[in-house]
Formats: structure tokens, sequence, C-alpha cells
């Protein structure tokens, strides 16, 4: 599914002693029953480094169809004459994810064990594949159900962008040292991401495993340093609409099955 990888995801965890009941200070704070857990907040910078390395598009509820590129010598973008998409076989292509890359988590610490959910946002920009004329033609792509394109058997889809915005439950567990700052730390978990293809917004189911280690300045702040891979269990999406349908005899919708990794 869309998944994607990380070496370096860096985040501040900030956390506080837990007073769920009208105790003293000293019994919430003494760390050795559930009383002695804590809350915590983090944010984080996780890049991305993967790219597509598939994305296959074609008329939802067809086997076969035919994607064709904005001809990158027209100075205009004119998506009602045929004509300007002269290149066959196009596929788009979609940058790595290194600035708008965030995520950040609520959760609950006790001992080694901690559960979080943490929501995350990714977004990856549509490449050009080359100089075009048009800034902006890239984004564009007629599907046709034949190979010859024709005023009448193709529409257009735009996409300038694919973005995942996730909301995951971890499970992790730390390992502490009595004697050093230092935790290496392992999570799981599942929940959803909600994939933008077009305006055209998916629910797919998400899982996503992390690996670090964490670094405790002071009782309450620490700093992490790990990395992530998040994947989703399927690839496919459906009822991408058109950007415009032309003169398209029937519903102008694409399916598109990608695949970052």
């Amino acid at each position: 599914g869309l998944s994607a990888a990380t070496v370096c995801a860096c985040s501040l965890l900030v956390s506080g002693a837990v007073v769920a009941s009208p105790m003293s200070h000293e019994v919430a704070s003494e760390g050795s029953g559930v009383m002695g857990g804590s809350f915590y907040v983090s944010a984080a910078y996780s890049p991305a480094f993967p790219s597509v390395t598939s994305f296959d598009m074609r008329e939802s509820s067809r086997e076969t169809s035919y994607v064709r590129g904005y001809d990158k010598s027209v100075a205009t973008i004119d998506v009602s004459a045929p004509a300007n998409f002269s290149k066959s076989g196009y596929t788009f292509a979609f940058s790595k994810n290194l600035l708008t890359s965030f995520d950040g988590a609520v959760g609950y610490s006790l001992g080694g064990a901690r559960v979080e959910l943490e929501a995350s946002y990714r977004r990856f920009a549509t490449l050009a594949d080359g100089q075009y004329a048009k800034s902006g033609a890239e984004s564009l792509a007629a599907i046709t159900r034949d190979a010859a394109i024709t005023e009448n058997n193709y529409f257009v889809v735009k996409i300038d962008e694919i973005t995942n915005t996730s909301v995951m439950l971890n499970g992790c567990y730390d390992v502490l040292h009595t004697d050093l700052p230092v935790s290496p730390y392992v999570c799981a978990g599942i929940g959803a991401s909600f994939v933008d293809i077009s305006k055209q917004v998916t629910t797919k189911l998400a899982y996503r495993g992390k690996v670090g280690i964490s670094y405790q300045f002071t009782p309450e702040i620490s700093l992490v340093v790990g990395g992530f891979y998040h994947g989703l269990f399927d690839e496919s999406y459906k009822d991408i609409p058109a950007h415009n349908s032309v003169k398209f005899p029937g519903e102008a919708k694409a399916s598109v099955k990608a695949h970052i990794a």
C-alpha cells in the first residue's frame, strides 16, 4: 500500500506525573503502581525519503485504458484539444517528502510500557518529467479507451499532489536503564490513513512500526531520534474525479493503484 520509511524522525517529548484522584502528590509520583504513570505529548519532524515506485491509472470499471501526458512544448493549458495530449504511456511521478512531514502524539506511559494516539501528515507533490513550456502541465493526464485520442473518447485527470493524513493507536516499549539517560524503544500501531488524490479522500486501514532511542534531559523532557515504517493494507483508490470530461461518453472517473515505498 501507500507506505513511507523514515530514517530520522526527531521529536521532543514532554511528560508530567499523573494525578487521577485526590491523592497526595508524593503518592501519585512514586512510580510503583498505576498512579505512577504519566501522560506525555510529543511533536516530531519526520522526513520520508521514499518516492512513488508504481502509479497505475485507468478508467474506473475497465481493465484497459490508455494514459497520455500533456505536450511539453504547448505554452497554454487547453484540455479540450486532444492534440495537446501527445505523450503516450504517461505516468505521474512524485517528490520525496522532505519538508512537509509532521507527527504529533499524546500518550500514557507506565514503567517501560506506553500507549499513544498519534496523528501524522505527509505531502507528495507531483514532479515534472522534464521542462514544460507551461508550468503545471505535468499534473494533467488524458485517459482514453483507445490508443488513438479523439475529441470524444477521453477525459482529463489533474493530480497536483498526494496527501496522507493518518491517525494511529500505538503500543510502545522502552528499555529503561536506571543509570543511563538513553533508552531504546520499539512501537507497533494500527489505525486509519486518509489519502487525498485529486480531492477524492479514501480511508484505508494502516499499520506502523517505529524504533529509536530517547535521551532524557530532565524527568519531564526527552529528545527522541528514530525511524518508522508506515503502510496501508490496500493499494487501490477508486472514483478519482475528472478535471474535465470534455465530450466523454460515460462516467468520467479514474481508478488508481499506487505504491510509495
